[in-house]
């Protein structure tokens, strides 16, 4: 104890100096958003519509919230599995948040978090197509077709029950200079659902006001991160040229492909999908999609 006795009194010297330096700074406020997560087992689901974040209001010296600000913090997991269905009432408290001496929590947001535990149920429901931009096409739209035609969902069965059909967020065609498939996309959360099946994809077909030609005999490739099996082996694609453009086109410039990447083991009809070479546009695909087995390796 009595060893280095001047070095001892200098740090603890130094140690009350930086303390009374923080301390002596001015104190702020500032907001924490903090993630909120919920699990729940395989046969459960929750009904409302919970928040995806926990706010906390802190206050304290600005040199140790500084620290705090850009830290990412780790999720406030609340685990139901072992829960039967019902209401629960999940309070937030200040200590879940880790904070420095000095910091204290003002204000929580939310603080008690209504939680009810529904029985999960599986549903398949139509799809609502929402288009938008058909008048600037004009004659060139010619169709637009929706794989699959429906989609599963899961939730709290009391939801489920209400859902007859599922409305696609707007899709704008009136761009489009030839036909396009891409994914659509669904506003799950204010339904207080969840996909269940694959994402359905649209294909637009538009018409062009070139010269058309057909290609034959193109082969199907099927890319899969497992095995997958096709039903189709080659396809014939139709592709037109710009108006007063003279461009050769070479069949192995011309690849199909069927996307069953990431799809889970079972079967599916997928739209054929055209690489084409530069100013060649696509018309039609003949056929236009093709049924995919996809097995587990």
């Amino acid at each position: 104890m009595t060893e280095n006795l001047g070095l001892k009194f200098l740090a603890v010297l130094i140690s009350m100096t930086l303390w009374a330096v923080v301390f002596g700074t001015k104190t702020i406020e500032i907001t924490k958003d903090v993630p909120f997560e919920v699990s729940t087992s395989d046969d459960q689901s929750v009904e409302d519509v919970l928040p995806d974040k926990i706010t906390f209001r802190l206050s304290g010296p600005k040199a140790f919230l500084r620290s705090i600000t850009n830290r990412i913090e780790e999720p406030i997991r609340v685990n139901l599995k072992e829960m039967k269905p019902g209401l629960i009432n999940y309070r937030v408290y200040s200590d879940a948040i880790k904070l420095p001496l000095g910091v204290k929590v003002q204000s929580i947001h939310p603080t008690v978090i209504p939680i009810r535990i529904e029985e999960l149920k599986r549903k398949m429901v139509n799809i609502d197509l929402q288009l938008v931009g058909k008048e600037r096409l004009g004659d060139r739209f010619v169709r637009a077709e929706v794989l699959p035609p429906q989609v599963r969902i899961k939730g709290p069965k009391n939801r489920l029950f209400s859902i007859t059909s599922l409305k696609s967020f707007p899709i704008d065609i009136g761009y489009l200079q030839h036909t396009t498939t891409f994914p659509l996309s669904f506003d799950f959360r204010s339904f207080g659902v969840e996909l269940d099946s694959a994402l359905p994809e649209l294909n637009v077909e538009v018409q062009g006001r070139g010269q058309a030609f057909r290609v034959k005999h193109v082969p199907l490739k099927v890319s899969s991160t497992g095995k997958a099996k096709c039903d189709e082996s080659e396809v014939t694609v139709i592709v037109r040229t710009g108006t007063g453009e003279n461009i050769k086109i070479d069949g192995e410039q011309v690849k199909a492909e069927i996307d069953a990447r990431d799809l889970p083991e079972g079967e599916y009809l997928r739209w054929v999908k055209v690489q084409l070479p530069e100013r060649v546009h696509l018309v039609r695909v003949i056929p236009p999609f093709a049924r995919v087995e996809v097995k587990a390796q």
